[in-house]
């Protein structure tokens, strides 16, 4: 690998001390603004032979500019490129171009210098890439192991919480958990957040096929976070992909694909690698990570035949682009296999080669780690841009890459590793316990009844009973491999005393009920007087209503006391006379607009995340409270309590008139009541074409409404999940 400082050697004859740095006078550098990346050539023309490729949106350094060649419109310059490649290009497909000063610039060495340096020069290389010290004690123990390993530090434009949560998005970062993993207590990894878990049913809800959940924050944190992942094996998640032609040889692409089914296509990933400037190494581990090494896939064995009815025979897909989450991702491949023309190994692998480059490691993706969190300060894309869902997916092409590099003798190359930093990081992250995360409880009883209005969601509760010594606390919880503690039999020593019912899941995870317990206070001793206060009372109430109206109420209520003090009152009233009821029928619409809702002939909109279903009654009821409301969920079921969601409808009625509306909160897209990655998921693919918004959802999706769904609405969406921004409803 040539040295990345190789271009001051046109501006300096010597390096003036045994560190890292170099003095010079000027730097001339220019953005790559050629979108199908730009070709390094030999010498100043078209003749010359092409030598590598310089990436879309990266930046170069001019090293001189040629009075000669042919085939540029504007003058041939000669360049050192991000990936090392010097040659010389067009400078019409600069951009940018800037001559500015360096003085004591901090220089990325070579692999050599690397392994020269002192302790004490590494420890300030180390400093001088910004790197916390919970990185270099990793990377110290890497430097004894691999001295010629460049590390490059590179600080990330997130701190270290705004990364995590643009990642904590549910159908963001997704784990396989089949029915073996869940045995053996892998459900502790995922969320337990509504829109990822019914833990009413103890079930996960699926984002992807069958088995592929929303992994949890803590989960979330370990993989994003950098230090985990170094040690010599894992830390190939960041080396940077760039083709190195001299190293990342046909022989070991071969070795990388491992299986003869794979092999046979290994010159078509070099050829991937030659087209889009991408490790041909890196290609091949991607499409193993993707697609597996047998052929008995249907996106590579050309055997896929007729799916609903389109026939996808001969069609390849080896990276399975467009494969997004669905209940049939090899589907979609094929459907955008067919649609690529990609009727031939070599043209599914060169192509989706390009593809990678072109959407991923041009867009400042340049790592494995980036294209799975894209979160580089170079990124030209919003952070939902991602390769894969599969938070755990970096490790597999990792290992792979380094042992296919070990195996051919090629493990001490001075390989570029481009590791993320984020401010303000914790001291460390650890995946979560394993075991199913379910502790809730499904009843709660107090000497044998059920606690009033018991929500296992709600945790607090105030029980009054008349006086005792002792209380019975009795508790279910939902799953069988949970424990309880708190409950029996249990003495009372106050007339207030508060109860803790502990429920603790089988992966540690603890929630706890409050109980408020109020006792009636002690009857006084009376000693044997007996006091009997018998009570009856019987209403009778006749009512007849014809053109005369006739209201007859016979009232009798008898008191018997045992002091002998007899007390009888009836009471008997008659009212006869004419009564015409002739109340005109309201406008609904003068209902709605006294609301202050917003509304058309099928949505009633302006309503914010979180209104109750009785705030919507109220509202409608405060000016006509003779109409009456009537609210159900997208199923038709009757909803008398909560909140509302995207889907609702809202039935008013008077009389025979009726009118019907379905409520619209903007970004809502899923009727879950919230925003989420599950409404961004929802409106990319609305966008993509890929799955249809419809109705009130379709409306929801429209978050400027502006009449059309574009990434401006998902742009919206992102920044309210980032808490950047607030969806307005009016």
């Amino acid at each position: 690998m040539k040295s990345k400082f190789l271009f001051y050697l046109f501006l300096i004859t010597l390096l003036l001390t045994p560190g890292i740095y170099a003095n010079a006078e000027k730097v001339t550098t220019g953005r790559v603004a050629a979108t199908n990346n730009l070709n390094i050539r030999s010498g100043p023309g078209t003749g010359y032979n092409k030598v590598g490729t310089a990436i879309y949106n990266t930046y170069v350094t001019i090293l001189e500019y040629s009075s000669t060649g042919n085939g540029c419109n504007d003058k041939w310059v000669k360049i050192l490129s991000s990936s090392n490649v010097q040659g010389y290009v067009c400078s019409t497909y600069l951009a940018d171009i800037e001559t500015k000063d360096v003085v004591e610039t901090p220089l990325t060495p070579t692999g050599e210098r690397m392994a020269n340096m002192t302790d004490e020069e590494f420890e300030t290389y180390l400093t001088e890439q910004g790197f916390p010290e919970t990185y270099k004690v990793k990377l110290r123990a890497l430097h004894k192991k691999h001295p010629t390993w460049i590390f490059k530090g590179v600080k990330s434009k997130y701190n270290w919480t705004a990364a995590l949560n643009t990642q904590d998005i549910s159908g963001t970062s997704l784990l396989n958990v089949n029915p073996t993993y869940a045995a053996n207590g892998y459900e502790g990894y995922l969320s337990t957040a509504a829109a990822d878990y019914n833990h009413n049913t103890d079930k996960f809800i699926a984002h992807d096929g069958t088995y592929w959940f929303q992994a949890n924050r803590k989960t979330i944190a370990y993989y994003l976070d950098p230090r985990n992942f170094l040690d010599e094996k894992q830390i190939f998640m960041f080396e940077e992909l760039f083709y190195y032609p001299s190293y990342q040889t046909l022989d070991l692409v071969k070795y990388t694909l491992s299986s003869e089914f794979l092999k046979q296509f290994a010159s078509y990933f070099v050829k991937g690698a030659q087209a889009s400037g991408v490790s041909p190494i890196y290609l091949a581990a991607l499409s193993k990570q993707e697609v597996g090494t047998s052929n008995t896939n249907i996106c590579t064995n050309g055997k896929a035949g007729v799916i609903e009815g389109v026939d996808y025979t001969g069609y390849y897909n080896f990276f399975n682009i467009g494969a997004y989450s669905s209940t049939n991702p090899k589907l979609q491949s094929l459907k955008r296999a067919k649609s690529e023309g990609w009727n031939t190994q070599e043209k599914s692998i060169v192509n989706g080669s390009k593809f990678v480059s072109n959407n991923y490691v041009n867009c400042g993706q340049y790592t494995s780690y980036f294209q799975k969190f894209n979160l580089a300060p170079t990124a030209t894309k919003e952070t939902w841009h991602q390769y894969t869902t599969n938070i755990s997916a970096l490790v597999s092409p990792a290992i792979s890459t380094y042992n296919a590099y070990k195996n051919f003798g090629l493990i001490e190359k001075d390989f570029i590793f481009a590791i993320p930093i984020y401010n303000s990081m914790p001291d460390s992250t650890s995946l979560p316990k394993l075991g199913n995360p379910n502790n809730w409880l499904k009843s709660l009883k107090v000497n044998g009844a059920l606690v009033t209005n018991f929500n296992s969601d709600t945790l607090n509760y105030t029980v009054n009973i008349a006086y005792a010594e002792t209380v019975t606390i009795d508790a279910t919880k939902i799953n069988s491999k949970a424990t309880v503690k708190g409950v029996g039999t249990i003495a009372l020593t106050e007339d207030t005393t508060v109860l803790s019912v502990v429920v603790t899941a089988q992966n540690g995870a603890v929630r706890t009920y409050k109980l408020t317990i109020k006792r009636a206070p002690k009857p006084a001793d009376t000693g044997n007087n007996t006091d009997t206060n018998p009570n009856t009372n019987t209403t009778t109430n006749t009512n007849t209503n014809t053109n005369t109206n006739t209201n007859t109420n016979t009232t009798t209520n008898t008191n018997t006391n045992t002091n002998t003090n007899t007390n009888t009152n009836t009471n008997t009233s008659t009212d006869n006379g004419s009564n015409t009821n002739t109340q005109p029928t309201i406008d609904l619409n003068e209902v709605l607009k006294a609301s202050g809702y917003n509304y058309t002939d099928k949505y009633l909109t302006k309503v914010t995340f979180g209104t109750g279903v009785n705030t919507i009654i109220a509202n409608l009821t405060k000016k006509y409270n003779t109409v009456t409301i009537n609210i159900k969920d997208k199923k038709g079921n009757a909803k008398t309590s909560g909140t509302v969601v995207t889907g609702d409808k809202v039935i008013i009625a008077d009389g025979e008139n009726t009118k019907t509306l379905e409520i619209v909160i903007y970004g809502d897209t899923s009727g879950d009541g919230k925003i989420s990655g599950i409404d961004l998921l929802n409106t990319q693919k609305h966008i993509l074409g890929k799955a249809k918004l419809q109705g009130a959802y379709l409306k929801a999706a429209d978050t400027n409404k502006d009449g059309k769904i574009s990434g401006i609405d998902l742009l919206n969406m992102q920044k309210h999940v980032l808490g950047k921004l607030i969806i307005s409803q009016n």
